[in-house]
């Protein structure tokens, strides 16, 4: 079940809080994430295209075993989804992910490793205040405080955590600035060619870029992909994305705010203006807007943060009576829509089943070419850990496959 379907069963169905809680536990199946012993299955050498999330967990994975691998991401800066500013609020922003969407659990799992000794503090994400901007009409709906519980981390946030625990193994693996322009597997080993006209070899291919890119045909396959990979690919929506942060003087706001009925927001998930300090221990008042699809084309079509921060500062200004604009501060904006690399925000929905639009983009071509994402996990779908599960899958079929 996703994420998105649970929220609306739960908040639907009216469960208490704690029975909830155990639900959203059992409901992270964490055997996604274990991985055979497959050491020495393998000894050629893989490149991983794509440095977030799921390029960075198949490392991890490949460091392991002993494989040689090598992680290509065509941005300055290793992350992808994933991504934090330090210098804006006492505390780490996510700029990218920042629920962990699933028990923390998931976290030993991610790290897969008895060598590494995680020290990670969480907090329960519970919004005690919750209202509704619903045709002009501010409408309190505290009681979501009974229905409603995650987890996000204390101190650091979902890139922090790769930073801490992740990459200091594989660093030296990963070649930044390189983006892949052509994926040639139609010889023995598969030739990457860069941007820059560099050829690289490998006798395996991770892809991990995001949808977006395969959707825009970025990257050109030589032979094409087969049609049904190519059809596949095209049935996952991945619309537009934005994170802004604003931080005010005072504090006038609920700890979520949802536009529309709230259990047709909660189920979409589209938009939500949120207090980021929740449970940080934070001085500071920090305000967050998350929004996807058409709430952040609205948005970002605006073109400049100029004209972003001035569009969101004035419907705060509507519904909060003036108090944005007198209390305004500083902000921070993450178009995740204008990042080149990325184009837009997370998978969503599908034409097809999913099932089968997954299984179909997942299926491996010539033995050759592997795909993972955060599309790609049926049961975590668009979440971090369902990128690292669909990249530790990726592997355990690379190599069993060898």
């Amino acid at each position: 079940m996703t994420r998105k379907a649970f929220i609306e069963k739960a908040l639907k169905a009216g469960i208490g809080l704690p029975f909830f809680s155990s639900l959203l536990l059992e409901s992270c199946n964490r055997y996604d994430l274990d991985l055979p012993d497959l050491h020495g299955a393998f000894e050629g050498k893989v490149i991983i295209v794509g440095a977030g999330a799921a390029g960075l967990a198949a490392g991890h994975l490949l460091q392991r075993y002993d494989v040689d691998f090598e992680v290509i991401e065509a941005a300055p800066v290793w992350g992808g989804r994933m991504k934090k500013t330090t210098d804006f609020a006492d505390f780490p922003i996510d700029l990218g992910a920042e629920w962990i969407h699933t028990h923390p659990a998931i976290l030993s799992d991610i790290l897969s490793s008895p060598d590494i000794n995680a020290d990670i503090d969480i907090i329960v994400y519970n919004p005690q205040t919750t209202q509704t901007w619903n045709n002009g009409r501010l409408r309190d709906h505290n009681y979501i405080s009974k229905l409603y519980s995650e987890w996000k981390f204390k101190h650091t946030t979902w890139f922090g955590f790769f930073e801490e625990y992740i990459v200091p193994g594989i660093e030296d693996r990963i070649t930044l600035n390189t983006p892949v322009v052509e994926v040639d597997y139609s010889m023995g080993k598969v030739q990457l060619k860069t941007e820059t006209g560099q050829v690289l070899e490998a006798d395996k291919v991770l892809l991990t870029v995001p949808l977006k890119i395969l959707q825009s045909e970025h990257i050109a396959f030589v032979p094409m992909l087969p049609k049904a990979k190519t059809d596949a690919i095209g049935q996952v929506s991945v619309g537009d994305g934005i994170k802004i942060f604003v931080e005010f003087q005072d504090r006038f706001y609920p700890d979520m705010l949802s536009f529309g009925p709230i259990l047709k927001a909660f189920r979409e998930e589209e938009k939500f203006v949120y207090n980021a300090a929740f449970g940080k221990e934070s001085s500071r008042h920090i305000l967050g807007l998350f929004a996807i699809n058409e709430k952040a084309t609205a948005y970002t079509q605006l073109g400049t943060d100029a004209a972003i921060i001035e569009q969101f500062l004035a419907e705060l200004d509507e519904i909060f009576e003036g108090q944005a604009s007198a209390s305004y501060v500083q902000h921070v904006i993450q178009n995740w829509s204008a990042e080149p690399y990325i184009q837009g925000a997370y998978s969503y929905d599908f034409e097809d089943r999913q099932w089968r639009v997954v299984e179909a983009i997942q299926e491996p071509v010539a033995d050759r070419l592997f795909f993972a994402g955060e599309a790609l996990s049926i049961d975590h779908q668009a979440t971090v850990h369902g990128a690292c599960a669909s990249a530790f899958d990726a592997v355990a079929r690379m190599l069993k496959e060898s």
